[in-house]
This record gives structure tokens, C-alpha cells and sequence, in this order.
């Protein structure tokens, strides 16, 4: 909608339009336009604004459009952008185009990149932003005030404004609201409130969660020495998470490559997986055998083994999903109540479907006049196997996680792929294994 509203502007309204857009929606905005509409509406904005547009574009995107601009115009832009969106993007760029542009950026940016761009991409310092107010305890509220209004302008946000000594350790906060109601005359050492804060090298993953479960707007990022280096905002936490709950995704689906890379290099990232999967299927091929002769004597075991397969698999990925959810939300219950909670959820579920199960095999078998078997027994085959199978597919899918994290594995490695194929093996078994048992005994 707002595309093809955008569209039927004139180049003037269009300006005005873009002006008094927000940067996620110039972004959206951006990316649904076809490559000629995109680049007229970029050469509508002005530095400031394409600076905030390409800070909301994936870091990946953003370097590409900057390397595609005329050096002295993408330089413009960067100097404009926050230094951790900065720090991200460069870190996209080519390694010879990176260090020529370096070289002409201000003095204050170039400071500013050079401070973060040694941390790795899971530590906390490569998401702080060094823009921020700073007040000693010293300070008059009314001397306080005109710092605000005087570098209001230049930091990321005003919200919170941090007290340090004049060595640069950080001893606490002041709420705008806060500094705000308060009385001449009054010192920030009579204002400041304790903070809770985060060292620089410290789990992003971690931190970003902290943050989100405390509610905390600005986070203050110490070295190792109490130094404040920065502070992480909480739009930064969200970015962080849902980096995190894509990258989940993919690890649940196998695919351990991320989206922007070339058809060639997603086949190879892809191989490695699918032929551990292949392998790992081996092993049905070779519990099937086992059963080769009761298997040839009662074909219509195979024509209901898929139905089981199916079943048991998507219950199993269920499972898994949750108890992922479980334990990276560190929800409030113990893992042990959430185990118990599935195992039970599944043995309900396995009651009713292995009774439907139940029903519907035997009347397939009744009424197919080319099967001339006792409709009853694979009744009971199929119903009791789906049962014991649902069962099993839950303990595998919410152990394996479990298991993965004690060995300090990611526990979203434990894929659907992986535990689908883990479940089909025990699957096999037992379905295979129930058949052979109460095939001897009514038959």
C-alpha cells in the first residue's frame, strides 16, 4: 500500500514524503521498490537520512549500496552513522576498500571505528556506541543541564545520562526525568542511582537478554578496569535477538549458511549436512532387513510405515521447538516440569491418535479386498506403535537439547533434520519389532 501510494507522487512530494519518514519505513519502503525507483528515492535524501536508512538495511545490503555510491559521497554517509551500525557495515566492506575509506573519515568517526573494531561479533563491545552524556558527581544540576542541551544534538539518545569520576569509573545514572525535577541548587553526587552494567567482552546473547528481562533502556558498558566505554540500547538488544532467532532457524533447519551468500557456496555449506543426514539413514535400511521376511510375508507393513514416520516426526520437532524456547528464554520453570509437562502432553496425544490409528487401519485392512489379513492385529500393530513412538520422539526431542548444552553445544544444533532422522530409526524398531511380536502371537 504505502509502495504504490509512494509511486503516484511527484518528485517534489515524494522529497517531502521521505522527509517525514521513518527510518525502518524508508527501509521497507526501499526494498519493495524496483532498482530504477530505488535510486531516485536514495538521490532524494539527504546524508543524515541515508545514513539512517542504510543503519536500518542489513549490514551485508548496506556495505553493497555504500561500495556502489562515489567514494566522497558514501564517506559523507558514513560519517553520519551511529558507530556500532558503522562498525557492522565496514566490517562488510571489501579489505582494500575498507582501509582506503578509513583513511578519510573524521577524525571523531574514525576514532569511534577503531575503538570497536577489534571485538568479535558475540561480545558486547561490538554493539555499544560511545556516544553518550556524560556528567561528574561534582556537577551543579544547572551545569548539567546546558552539557544536555550542548551534545543533546551529537549521542544517540538523552534518556539516560551517566556519572563517572574523573578517572572515567562509572558510579551510576540519572534519568532525564530525574535531573529534570530536580532543584537548584543540587549536585549530580546527591542525584545518581546505582545501574546495573555489562563488561565489554561480555556474551552479546547474554547481555541482550539481560537487558530485555530487566527492562533497561541504556546499558552501560564497562572495561575491565570499571571504565565506562558505552552503553547498548535496547533497539540494539532487539536487533541481537532476532539475529539470534534467525540464525536458531537455520540451525533447526540445517542450514548453517546465512541468506545473502551465492548458489554456489549455499551447495557447499548445505553438502556437509545432508550427507551426515544420508549417512545416518543407513541405519534403517540395515534394521529393515532384519525384518525381511516378515516384511515379505505382510506388505501392507510398508504401506503404513510412512504414516508412522510422518507422525512421530513432526511430534518430535514440536518438542524440539519448545524446548529450545524453554531453555533460551530461561523461563521460570525448571527444564525437569517441562520435560515432565511433554512427556505427558505426548502420552495424551498417543492415546488418541494411536486409537484413531487403530480404527482407521483395521477398516483399511476390512474393506481392501486385496489384503487378506486380520484387520484387528495391524489395527493394534499400528495403534499401539504410534503410541510407544509419539512417546519416544518426545524423550529423544527434549533430551537431545539437554544433552547438547551439558556438553557446551549449542542446543539449536540438535536440528529437525537430525532429530527426525534420529526418530524415524527409533521409529523402525520398535514398529518392526511390535509387529513380529503380535503377528506370532494371534497370527
Amino acid at each position: 500500500m504505502m509502495k504504490d501510494n509512494y509511486l503516484k507522487l511527484t518528485k517534489k512530494e515524494k522529497k517531502f514524503f521521505l522527509k517525514n519518514l521513518h527510518g525502518y519505513d524508508t527501509a521497507e519502503l526501499f526494498n519493495n521498490l524496483e532498482l530504477e525507483d530505488q535510486e531516485e528515492l536514495f538521490s532524494l535524501l539527504t546524508f543524515k537520512n541515508k545514513a539512517i536508512l542504510i543503519s536500518y538495511l542489513p549490514p551485508y545490503q548496506a556495505s553493497v549500496l555504500l561500495e556502489s555510491l562515489p567514494k566522497n559521497q558514501a564517506i559523507n554517509i558514513i560519517n553520519y552513522l551511529e558507530p556500532d551500525d558503522l562498525t557492522d557495515i565496514l566490517k562488510e566492506l571489501d579489505e582494500a576498500v575498507l582501509k582506503e575509506w578509513v583513511t578519510d573519515l573524521d577524525e571523531t568517526t574514525k576514532e569511534e571505528f577503531q575503538s570497536l573494531k577489534d571485538y568479535e561479533e558475540d561480545e558486547a563491545g561490538s554493539r555499544m556506541s560511545p556516544n553518550l552524556i556524560k556528567l561528574s558527581p561534582e556537577m551543579e544540576i544547572k551545569e548539567a543541564m546546558q552539557l544536555l542541551i550542548k551534545e543533546a544534538p551529537h549521542v544517540e539518545t538523552i534518556q539516560t545520562l551517566f556519572v563517572v569520576d574523573k578517572f572515567n569509573s562509572f558510579l551510576g545514572i540519572v534519568p532525564l526525568k530525574k535531573l529534570i525535577k530536580a532543584k537548584s541548587p543540587l549536585k549530580i553526587e546527591k542525584l545518581y542511582e546505582p545501574s546495573l552494567f555489562v563488561f565489554d567482552y561480555d556474551d552479546l546473547d547474554e547481555v541482550s537478554q539481560l537487558i530485555q528481562e530487566e527492562g533497561i533502556y541504556q546499558m552501560p558498558v564497562l572495561s575491565s578496569h570499571h571504565q565506562l566505554l558505552g552503553m547498548i540500547t535496547l533497539d540494539d538488544a532487539i536487533d541481537v535477538y532476532e539475529i539470534e532467532a534467525h540464525e536458531d532457524v537455520r540451525k533447526l533447519s540445517a542450514l548453517h549458511e546465512p541468506a545473502n551468500v551465492g548458489i554456489f557456496k549455499s551447495s557447499l555449506a548445505r553438502l556437509p549436512w545432508l550427507l551426515i543426514l544420508l549417512v545416518m539413514t543407513l541405519p534403517i535400511a540395515i534394521i529393515m532387513s532384519r525384518f525381511e521376511s516378515i516384511i515379505a510375508l505382510y506388505t501392507v507393513l510398508i504401506m503404513f510405515q510412512p504414516l508412522l514416520l510422518d507422525v512421530a516426526g513432526n511430534l518430535g520437532t514440536q518438542s524440539l521447538s519448545t524446548s529450545l524456547i524453554v531453555m533460551n528464554l530461561d523461563l521460570d520453570i525448571k527444564y525437569q516440569h517441562h520435560f515432565n509437562n511433554e512427556i505427558l502432553s505426548a502420552a495424551l496425544t498417543g492415546i488418541i491418535i494411536g486409537i484413531g490409528g487403530f480404527i482407521i487401519s483395521s477398516l483399511f485392512v476390512f474393506i481392501n479386498p486385496n489384503l487378506d489379513y486380520n484387520g484387528l492385529v495391524f489395527g493394534l500393530i499400528i495403534g499401539i506403535s504410534l503410541f510407544l513412538n509419539l512417546i519416544s520422539a518426545t524423550l529423544f526431542a527434549t533430551l537431545l537439547p539437554k544433552f547438547l548444552d551439558a556438553l557446551g553445544i549449542d542446543p539449536a544444533n540438535a536440528s529437525g533434520p537430525l532429530i527426525t532422522t534420529i526418530i524415524d530409526i527409533g521409529s523402525i524398531i520398535v514398529y518392526y519389532s511390535l509387529a513380529l511380536f503380535l503377528i506370532e502371537v494371534f497370527l
